[in-house]
């Protein structure tokens, strides 16, 4: 008996084919594709279009809180080429 006919026998559930995550609601409806797109990464780990869309959600306000942290800069982080520059080395550098 070769090894993989000996792994079939002992993990049988290994060779099934797994369900694909839903791409419908319970009434009928459609999953936008992003949504569809979250439903189909998290490997079911949510369950109907309500979590997915929490977490879209979530992920946009992330984004655009990182996206405003770089472009506005970061409280008290001064970016001025002085402040990268040991004293007494950037007393020619211009103000």
């Amino acid at each position: 008996m070769d090894l993989l006919s000996q792994y079939k026998q002992e993990h049988p559930e290994s060779f099934q084919e797994k369900k694909a995550a839903p791409t419908a609601d319970e009434y009928g409806r459609a999953y936008t594709g992003m949504i569809a797109y979250v439903v189909r990464l998290s490997g079911g780990r949510f369950k109907d279009i309500n979590q997915a869309s929490y977490v879209l959600a979530i992920a946009v306000v992330a984004v655009l809180m990182v996206s405003a942290l770089v472009y506005f800069g970061i409280p008290g982080f001064s970016s001025s080429p002085r402040a990268f520059v040991p004293k007494g080395y950037g007393d020619n550098l211009p103000r």
